[in-house]
């Protein structure tokens, strides 16, 4: 995994617990193939890709370029630094792609209702 995009399997794990708490997915995953990456759901027993993009848009989008000022010496020293993403901005890029490939976002906690 690059330096330049820090935690990434964690970053993975945090996408896949929010498409399936806030999407309702059965279950997500991201393939790595030839320099590009592609974000994959399962959705109703389907195979949907919702998104595909060589490596550097694709994890751009999920994380931003902070500054972070310390003091050392009594010297101020400015530090730039790559953060993932806040949940609440994850879902807001996810959904568009939700949208497009596979319909309305539903509402989080509402789920199909399952006979006993």
């Amino acid at each position: 995994m690059p330096v330049r995009w820090p935690k990434q399997r964690r970053l993975v794990a945090h996408l896949r617990d929010i498409l399936r708490r806030e999407f309702g997915c059965q279950d997500a995953w991201v393939v790595f193939s030839g320099g590009r990456c592609r974000l994959e759901v399962r959705v109703d027993a389907r195979r949907v890709t919702l998104l595909d993009d060589a490596e550097d848009a694709f994890w751009g989008r999920f994380y931003e370029e902070v500054q972070r000022e310390r003091l050392h010496l009594g010297e101020r020293i400015l530090d730039k630094e790559t953060w993932r993403r806040r949940p609440a901005d994850l879902i807001a890029i996810l959904t568009p792609y939700w949208v497009d490939r596979v319909g309305p976002h539903p509402r989080p906690g509402v789920g199909p209702k399952l006979d006993a």
